[in-house]
């Protein structure tokens, strides 16, 4: 995305929220372009596993309810909304894949990702002050929105790229409804700056670290369960997922809305905006995995027919 498209999208950041605009009838599958399929396979890998995570958000929806027990306009928004549009995220994901890629066994794979991630999704994982889980919400909206904008970016199906504009627009709008409750509870709590940037930080690990990895895997071990099969390893399938959202992420509006919270001065926010732009850009120009990948048989490099 262009740098001055990402400045004035980063100026909407404090704008007004709006209801969401859209049903899942208003994509038509149908029209998916079939000359994509199977040209960009590691594409459609990110996409299962992100329909993977979107369709697991009733495992911490419901403590996160809980943690805000008692605040009912949260709890209300929470159950209400958030929820049911991550589901509905969730849920456009699977039958875009579905249309594209009838081969794939979602409901088992699915099945693989939410065993492994269920134990994961416990209350021992929030952040214990209402307004920094807040700001870890924030985060986590943040870099779905950077994950929507970097697919529609890279995406040629002009379905799938009005699908991920219509989830990345709900994410941003989401994004601003967690910004709002952050600065509720920060008037009453009054965490120090430095409190703030640590959740920041012990989010933005937690995402790196286990949901995205996690989803990515469970979608590789989805297709490829028969191992006699030449096709890529786990690792060279995490570094093409990477090379293809490398250039198309939005990292002007990712830097803001990952700031905001921090709640600097225009100037100051202005100059560690442009420091995290260019730290970004950096990090997203290493060839090293962000984790450890797990033990993947080591066939023939060619990708397999379908």
């Amino acid at each position: 995305m262009p740098e001055s498209n990402q400045t004035r999208n980063a100026a909407t950041v404090d704008a007004p929220t709006e209801s969401i605009g859209w049903r899942l009838e208003d994509i038509n599958f149908t029209a998916i372009d079939s000359a994509h399929r199977q040209a960009d396979e590691p594409l459609l890998l990110l996409l299962i596993a992100s329909s993977f995570i979107e369709s697991g958000t009733h495992l911490y929806a419901s403590n996160l309810t809980t943690h805000f027990d008692g605040d009912r306009e949260v709890t209300t928004w929470l159950t209400e909304e958030w929820e049911a549009e991550e589901l509905q995220h969730g849920l456009a994901l699977r039958t875009y894949v579905t249309h594209a890629w009838p081969s794939f066994d979602w409901e088992h794979a699915y099945a693989g990702f939410i065993a492994a991630f269920e134990p994961l999704c416990t209350m021992g994982r929030l952040e214990p002050r209402r307004g920094l889980e807040m700001v870890g919400r924030c985060v986590v909206e943040t870099s779905t929105t950077s994950l929507y904008r970097a697919i529609q970016g890279h995406a040629r199906d002009p379905v799938l790229r009005d699908l991920v504009r219509r989830i990345g627009d709900d994410e941003v709008r989401h994004y601003k409804h967690f910004l709002r409750y952050f600065r509720q509870f920060q008037q009453r709590e009054q965490s120090s700056r430095m409190a703030v940037l640590g959740a920041l930080v012990r989010r933005s690990l937690e995402i790196g670290l286990r949901d995205t990895d996690s989803g990515l895997r469970h979608a590789y071990a989805g297709r490829y369960r028969d191992t006699a099969t030449p096709h890529p390893t786990f690792e060279e399938t995490r570094r093409a997922v990477r090379a293809l959202l490398r250039p198309n992420v939005p990292v002007g509006l990712a830097g803001a809305m990952w700031l905001r919270p921090l709640q600097l001065a225009p100037r100051v926010e202005g100059a560690v905006r442009r420091l995290f732009a260019g730290v970004a850009r950096a990090l997203l120009f290493v060839a090293a995995p962000l984790t450890a990948s797990p033990a993947a048989p080591d066939a023939n490099r060619r990708p397999p027919s379908s």
